[in-house]
């Protein structure tokens, strides 16, 4: 049962995975949809209820456009009309986060030498900058991941709204992302809702900048898998079985 805690912020932090009271212990940062669903609700939740065990936790928050009384089917429409009001609407939720997690740290909840995040679509977007924004997580995980923004619908057929979003396309954060150990992406091969090309363009930009900067011991994936659902964006049950079993295991080796 997932369980809920407010940091000093009173940020509310969802997680699955043993009783605070053991301390200090490997996490995983699982975004999907709202917190609770994110770890509660069928099959967004799969790879959260593979992670958690004895050994880990799996922290969740709330991904802006899922608070109560949104629907979380047109979370990207709330993104793109508050980025056109000119609001920070990740950017503040980015900054919150962060903050969060640091304080999980303080609280010595979290061991900072052992953290991993990952996400579906739209919150494997989420992961990567949060991913970018903490220096000591060292695994990453993606499941058909939004990598830019310009590729939804809700953004497509406005130019203006595309200039102001390309500057959080997930290309942009490569240079910040050699500290990340391990790093995997699953995608269908046609997927047309945030397109298999431009994952595929980010894998490659983190490929070459880990060459260009010896980063020997990163390593990145991409698995390209066949297509399922609603615009090849679906996600089948046993990927999502085979990327959490991957990333638990890179949290305890890395925790070994």
């Amino acid at each position: 049962m997932n369980k809920t805690l407010f940091d000093k912020h009173q940020t509310p932090i969802e997680f699955l995975g043993p009783n605070l009271e053991k301390g200090k212990l490997p996490a995983f940062f699982y975004f999907a949809l709202s917190s609770s669903d994110s770890l509660t609700l069928h099959p967004y939740n799969q790879p959260a209820l593979h992670m958690a065990d004895e050994k880990i936790r799996v922290f969740s928050f709330m991904i802006p456009g899922h608070e109560p009384g949104l629907n979380k089917f047109h979370a990207m429409q709330y993104w793109a009309d508050q980025m056109r009001g000119g609001f920070p609407l990740l950017g503040k939720f980015f900054e919150q986060t962060e903050a969060a997690i640091g304080w999980l740290i303080e609280q010595g909840l979290v061991d900072p030498e052992h953290m991993g995040a990952g996400g579906l679509s739209r919150g494997g977007f989420i992961a990567t900058h949060i991913a970018a924004r903490l220096p000591s997580l060292h695994t990453l995980l993606g499941f058909a991941p939004l990598t830019e923004l310009a590729k939804l619908q809700e953004f497509s057929s406005d130019v203006a709204l595309q200039r102001l979003a390309a500057d959080l396309d997930l290309i942009h954060l490569a240079e910040h992302l050699t500290h990340v150990h391990h790093i995997r992406f699953y995608i269908g091969n046609l997927d047309t809702r945030v397109s298999t090309d431009a994952c595929y363009q980010f894998i490659r930009k983190l490929a070459e900048v880990r060459h260009a900067k010896h980063a020997r011991r990163q390593k990145v994936e991409l698995m390209i898998t066949q297509s399922i659902g609603h615009h090849g964006h679906g996600t089948d049950p046993q990927i999502f079985l085979e990327g959490a079993l991957w990333a638990k295991q890179q949290l305890l080796k890395e925790a070994s």
